[in-house]
């Protein structure tokens, strides 16, 4: 097999397997909406991958013919019809039945169209078992062959081991709101991004040194919010949530003072996704009760962040929007912000 082929099979391995985990590890506080969606593709690219390294070995006479001297082919492609649809021609043959994987992957994206997404995450996951399942067996059946699979360090590596990175900086920004910190990635991002361009202009040794450097400021980012999670004890939470209680009155408090001068509290909030008043309110009693059934300290601070930038982002439009109105028809300034927002 050769040497490029070997890096290739063990990446897409040691990739598709991760994403195989719960896919609990990959969700915080987002939209059951959101969650499904990120289920659903985590499923797609896990029986890409699949694919991608079938291509790798068919490509590949060597291992091919290891395969077949090993009486191992009805094995591997045993497997990979688990991942496709029938009528599609594995090893020359075509498939009369629907592979379990691909059974489990279709129902979570006609669950995910119908707006079922309790249903998509399910069959996403039972889909994502297979494809693990799937890798793991031509993993086997690649070493039973004697198929050499061992790790070596190459641009493709670099590659993704980049692309990891970008996907869990996208991730940390997600659960951050201070400046400082953000800065940290914005400057990791730019790293990765050198990193890329200097493997497109094979300078490997360059790029490494850029992802590494990436990695260590991404490396104190996730520091950081593990501190944040040990100071956040069960008392702070609570003290957090009364502040958001508190909140959300006031907001109501504002929105009725606003209505009784005849500004459209509704139109304002339709500019921002919130179909009207009701809406927003009940919005905003939903991620307070996220925040009170956490499941622990990590999932409590996104619900808290998500909380705090929803009171400071719709405190200072709104400040914005009735300031004007009150001075084009004549009005007080009455209030204006409604005070800071602690940062769990």
């Amino acid at each position: 097999m050769t040497k490029t082929s070997r890096i290739a099979v063990l990446m897409i391995l040691v990739a598709v397997i991760a994403m195989a985990a719960p896919a609990s590890a990959y969700f915080s506080s987002q939209s059951l909406e959101t969650k499904a969606e990120r289920v659903v593709e985590i499923a797609d690219g896990a029986r890409d991958s699949v694919f991608d390294l079938v291509d790798i070995v068919e490509a590949d006479t060597t291992a091919m013919d290891l395969i077949l001297d090993a009486g191992l082919d009805g094995q591997f492609y045993g497997n990979v019809s688990l991942c496709v649809e029938a009528g599609t021609t594995v090893g020359g043959e075509v498939t009369t039945e629907n592979g379990t994987g691909w059974t489990y992957l279709d129902a979570a994206n006609q669950s995910l169209l119908a707006g079922e997404y309790e249903d998509a995450i399910d069959n996403a996951r039972e889909a994502l078992t297979v494809f693990r399942d799937v890798l793991r067996s031509i993993h086997a059946i690649l070493w039973d062959a004697g198929v050499e699979t061992g790790q070596l360090v190459a641009p493709q590596v670099i590659s993704d081991a980049i692309e990891r990175s970008l996907d869990r900086i996208a991730e940390l920004r997600a659960l951050l709101a201070d400046e400082d910190v953000l800065s940290k990635l914005d400057d990791a991002e730019d790293l990765l991004n050198e990193a890329k361009g200097l493997l497109l202009a094979d300078e490997v040794e360059a790029a490494k040194d850029s992802l590494k450097e990436a990695n260590d400021l991404i490396s104190q980012v996730c520091q950081y919010l593990k501190q944040v999670a040990e100071e956040l004890n069960p008392s702070r939470i609570r003290g957090y949530l009364d502040d958001a209680c508190r909140y959300r009155e006031r907001f109501r408090e504002r929105f009725g003072q606003a209505w009784n001068e005849d500004f459209d509290v509704n139109g304002f909030l339709q500019a921002f996704g919130y179909q009207n008043e009701e809406y927003f309110m009940n919005r905003f009693q939903q991620m307070i009760e996220n925040a009170q059934g956490a499941e622990n300290i990590e999932h409590a601070i996104q619900d808290l962040q998500e909380i705090g930038r929803t009171i400071r982002e719709m405190d200072n439009a709104f400040t914005q929007e009735i300031g004007r109105y009150r001075a084009q028809h004549g009005f007080g300034q009455g209030n204006s912000q409604m005070g800071n927002w602690g940062k769990p």
